[in-house]
C-alpha cells in the first residue's frame, strides 16, 4: 500500500472513530451545565496528561518494530507488562493523593487511578499496530473508546438525567476499560507468544531507556496542548474554560488529516534512508499545509455561527478564539510529521522532547501575561505564539539535518495536486467499487 493510499485509509479510520468522541463533545456541551462543563473537561485533560506516558511505550514499540525488526507480539508482550507495572506505581500514587488530600482532591485523585491503567495498555500496543502499519486496529486502539463513551453518556447522562461532572467523568472511565478489552481480544497471538516465551529483559531496557525521551515529550506536548485550558479555568472562570474548550475541540479537529499523514508515513520513515525520508516527511508537510489550509479558512469565517450550530447559541462568544486557534493549528500542523523524522528515522527522540519543552514554556509565560487581561480568548492568543515559535525552530532543525530545501516543504508541486485523483482512484478500487475490467484485471 503506497502512504498516500494508507494516509487517507488512516484518515477515514480516524474519523469513523472519533465522529464517536466529536458526538460526544456535543453532547456534553449541551447536556451539562456550561460550570460543570468546564470542571469535566479540565479533569480529562489532567487525566489525559498522566496517561501520556503511554507515550514512552507506544514510541518505543513503534520505533522497535518498524526500525530494529522486532518481532511485533514480542514487543507487545514486553509493552504490555511494562505498561501495567507503570500503571500501578502511579495507581498506587493516586491512592496516597486521595488519602492525604481529602475532598475534591480525594475524588480527582481517584478517577485518575481508575483512568490511568487502559490508557497507557491500549496506548502502548497503538504503538505496535502503527509500527507494522495496521492502521484500522491502530485507529480503534487510540480511539475505540469513544463508541463506548458516547453510548454510555447518551444512557447514563442524559436518557436517565445524571448530569454533573462526575456522572460523565464515571461513564468515560468506565468507556476506557471496554475498550481496552476489545483491543485484547483482536490480537489473541500476541498473548499466546506471552504463554510461550520469555521476555527479554535487554528489549525491555531498551525499551523503557527509549521510551523515556519519548514518554517525556508526549507528555509535554500533550500539556502543551491542554496547558491553556487549564490556566483558563485558573485565571478566567470555569464558564470560561467551558466556552473556550469546544473552540479547542473544533481546531483540533483539523489535526485529524496532519496526523493520518504521520500515522501511514511512520513505517516508512523508519525503515527506509534517510534521503528517502526526507523525501517522505517533505511531501507530507505539503499535503498537509494544503488540506489543512483549505479546510481551516473557511472554518474560521463562519467560526461564531458554527459553534452555536454545533453547541448551542452561548458558545458564539469563542468565535474569535477559534479564529485565532485555526492559524494556530495550520502552522502547527506539520509538527507530528517532523517529530517522526527525528525520533523514528534520526533515532533522536530528544529533539521532539526539546521542542515540546520550549513550545510549553512560550506558551505558559504568554497565556500568565494575556489571559489575565482579555480572558478565554488570551488562551488563543498564547497558543498561536508558541506554536508559530515551535514550527519555525522545527523547520530550520529539519533542514538542518535531512537533505531538503525549504522549497520542497513549503512550494506545491503539480504532482501534488495531480496525485488526489489519483488517490481517489487507487481507494475506489482498493474498496471494491472500481471499473469491473479494471479491478479484475489488477486482481
Amino acid at each position: 500500500m503506497d502512504i498516500a493510499t494508507g494516509s487517507l485509509l488512516s484518515l477515514v479510520y480516524r474519523v469513523a472513530g472519533i465522529a464517536s468522541l466529536a458526538a460526544l463533545t456535543i453532547i456534553t456541551a449541551r447536556a451539562l451545565p456550561v460550570d460543570e462543563l468546564g470542571i469535566y473537561t479540565s479533569a480529562i485533560v489532567a487525566i489525559g496528561a498522566i496517561g501520556t506516558v503511554a507515550a514512552s511505550f507506544s514510541g518505543s514499540a513503534g520505533y522497535f518494530v518498524s526500525k530494529r525488526g522486532r518481532e511485533a507480539a514480542e514487543v507487545a508482550s514486553s509493552v504490555t507488562l511494562l505498561g501495567l507495572a507503570l500503571s500501578a506505581i502511579l495507581a498506587a500514587a493516586a491512592v496516597g493523593v486521595a488519602v492525604v488530600g481529602g475532598g475534591d482532591t480525594a475524588t480527582a485523585a481517584i478517577v485518575a487511578g481508575l483512568a490511568i491503567p487502559p490508557i497507557i495498555v491500549r496506548t502502548s500496543l497503538g504503538g505496535v499496530y502503527v509500527g507494522i502499519n495496521a492502521l484500522l486496529r491502530y485507529a480503534f486502539s487510540i480511539h475505540g473508546y469513544g463508541i463506548f463513551a458516547l453510548i454510555g453518556t447518551v444512557l447514563w447522562v442524559v436518557v436517565l438525567d445524571h448530569r454533573t461532572a462526575i456522572d460523565g467523568l464515571g461513564v468515560w472511565i468506565v468507556a476506557q476499560y471496554l475498550s481496552l478489552a476489545a483491543v485484547a481480544a483482536t490480537s489473541p497471538g500476541w498473548w499466546r507468544w506471552l504463554a510461550t516465551h520469555r521476555p527479554d529483559p535487554a528489549l525491555a531496557w531498551q525499551l523503557v531507556a527509549f521510551g523515556a525521551f519519548t514518554g517525556l515529550a508526549g507528555f509535554i506536548s500533550y500539556f502543551n496542548y491542554r496547558v491553556d485550558q487549564l490556566l483558563v479555568i485558573g485565571l478566567d472562570s470555569q464558564a470560561g474554560a467551558g466556552l473556550y474548550a469546544q473552540a479547542v475541540r473544533v481546531a483540533e479537529g483539523l489535526w485529524l488529516f496532519s496526523t493520518a499523514i504521520a500515522v501511514a508515513s511512520y513505517a516508512a520513515v523508519g525503515a527506509n534512508t534517510r534521503a528517502e525520508a526526507s523525501r517522505i516527511t517533505s511531501q507530507g508537510v505539503r499535503h498537509t499545509l494544503l488540506i489543512v489550509t483549505v479546510l481551516a479558512a473557511p472554518i474560521a469565517v463562519v467560526a461564531p455561527w458554527l459553534l452555536g450550530l454545533l453547541f448551542g447559541d452561548e458558545f458564539r462568544e469563542a468565535g474569535t478564539a477559534l479564529r485565532l486557534l485555526c492559524l494556530a493549528t495550520l502552522i502547527y500542523a506539520p509538527q507530528s510529521i517532523l517529530s517522526n523524522f527525528y525520533t523514528v528515522q534520526l533515532g533522536k527522540p530528544w529533539i521532539s522532547l526539546a521542542l515540546a519543552g520550549g513550545s510549553l514554556a512560550v506558551s505558559v509565560v504568554t497565556s500568565l501575561l494575556i489571559i489575565p487581561r482579555v480572558g478565554f480568548v488570551g488562551g488563543a492568543w498564547a497558543t498561536l505564539i508558541s506554536y508559530g515559535v515551535t514550527a519555525i525552530i522545527s523547520t530550520w532543525l529539519f533542514l538542518r539535518l535531512s537533505d531538503a530545501r525549504w522549497r520542497d516543504l513549503f512550494v506545491i508541486r503539480k504532482s501534488d495536486l495531480a496525485s488526489y485523483p489519483r488517490l481517489v482512484r487507487n481507494l475506489t478500487r482498493r474498496l471494491g467499487f472500481g471499473d469491473p475490467a479494471t479491478t479484475g484485471q489488477q486482481a
